[in-house]
């Protein structure tokens, strides 16, 4: 789109010569593979905003098959416009416009009242953007080389809804059923996991589809089972959101602390869980499960232990 605006405005001899080489979806990949001179297979996954779990997912198979030892897997993803000013003067993407005009947008001015993951008054999503990158490997040859193990991945679960292009299927049952899959691989029950962290988009319809879900697996708990967000923290960083969750999710498992959703303080009352507020739960988190749920109805949901 850049480009585009620049040939608009300036001509074809304005256009950067590696307009098409910095598009491609597979170069960020790439570009880790050049810089580290590493010779093995290099898959890019692009599954919207289930990108980096499928990502990882997929890496934790080429470990399990043999085919890697070590894999680099995360997810990145920017989209916020420079229409404020800056370098690109009075350059501003369509896409800047087109999530407003679908109604994705929270139209709240006040930060605090913008996005609200799994609150009665959501009204939409605040772009953000952000990477998450992890090194994955056998526990043994992580110990081995005396690396920092931060956790251990356990099971993964991917399906697809097939039922909309943006909206989820209402009832939350492929979501659901995402999860199932997810702890079926990792070979537990859904009274193992302690702490979840939700996609938690803070829509009024992709939420409501995920408290469902979430209700259908862990709902039926004598302790309600404690959930967050990260979206309120650091908005919606779609592709790379499920990894940057699964991040802050390990990094506070060793402090025995559990994120709290930032802005949301009413709750949904249809979820039949904790939706953690206003501060970190002080909680022994031994076994995590992570929601990324995209457009096009992907869903995917992993699972994860500290030990």
């Amino acid at each position: 789109m850049k480009a585009q605006h620049k040939l608009d405005k300036e001509g074809p001899t304005a256009i950067p010569r590696k307009t098409e080489i910095q598009i491609y979806p597979n170069m960020a990949a790439s570009q880790i593979a050049m810089r580290y001179s590493l010779h093995g297979p290099s898959i890019t996954v692009t599954t919207a905003c289930a990108s980096s779990l499928d990502a990882l997912g997929h890496a934790a198979w080429l470990i399990e098959s043999g085919k890697a030892d070590v894999v680099i897997a995360g997810g990145t993803d920017g989209g916020i416009s420079l229409a404020g000013g800056g370098a690109d003067g009075d350059f501003v993407p369509a896409t800047f416009y087109t999530s407003t005009l679908y109604g994705m947008i929270a139209p709240s001015a006040d930060p605090r009242r913008a996005m609200l993951p799994f609150d009665v008054k959501r009204s939409g999503i605040v772009v953000g953007e952000g990477s998450a990158i992890m090194v994955m490997e056998r526990g043994d040859h992580a110990r081995a080389r005396g690396a920092k193990i931060f956790g251990y991945f356990r099971g993964y679960g991917n399906l697809a809804d097939g039922y909309h292009p943006s909206a989820p299927e209402p009832s939350g049952k492929w979501e659901a059923r995402a999860m199932e899959l997810a702890l079926q691989d990792a070979g537990m029950a859904a009274a193992d996991v302690d702490a979840l962290i939700a996609h938690a988009t803070g829509t009024p319809k992709g939420d409501t589809a995920e408290i469902r879900a979430i209700n259908q697996v862990h709902g039926k708990r004598r302790t309600p089972l404690p959930v967050a967000g990260v979206k309120g923290h650091v908005g919606h960083s779609g592709a790379s959101s499920g990894a940057m969750a699964l991040v802050t999710g390990l990094l506070g498992m060793p402090e025995g602390r559990f994120l709290h959703t930032a802005n949301t303080d009413e709750p949904d009352p249809e979820a039949q869980f904790e939706i953690v507020i206003k501060q970190p739960k002080q909680i022994d988190v031994k076994t995590l499960q992570v929601n990324a749920f995209g457009f096009g109805g992907q869903n995917a949901s992993v699972v994860v232990t500290r030990d």
